[in-house]
């Protein structure tokens, strides 16, 4: 594999989404019911959506990463299967080729 680092990226973005998706909704949680009254529904609201969103795109990239690494992989393994059956019909044309001379 020629990009072994980003598996850890990929790694860190999971960690970071749950971390900040966790985070902003308990920040917000308890933010809500410092304030108090009708700021608490606001609060529990803000937090989950902000939570949500921000675990979404974080949690999204890390997914991406994952994907371009697959393709990449995908990408190659077809490349040398490719070569291989190119490489497996030039055999075979030559020896055609030597049967039909007599060789």
């Amino acid at each position: 594999m020629k990009y072994k680092n980003f598996r850890t990226v990929a790694r860190v973005f999971v960690i970071l989404a749950w971390l900040v998706g966790v985070g902003t909704f308990v920040l917000s949680l308890a933010s809500g019911f410092i304030a108090g009254g009708v700021n608490i529904v606001i609060g529990i609201i803000i937090g989950a959506v902000g939570g949500l969103i921000s675990f979404i795109f974080l949690y999204a990239f890390a997914q991406f990463i994952h994907v371009s690494i697959d393709i990449e992989r995908n990408t190659r393994r077809t490349l040398r299967a490719l070569l291989e059956e190119v490489e497996m019909e030039e055999v075979e044309k030559e020896e055609e080729v030597k049967a039909e001379k007599g060789e």
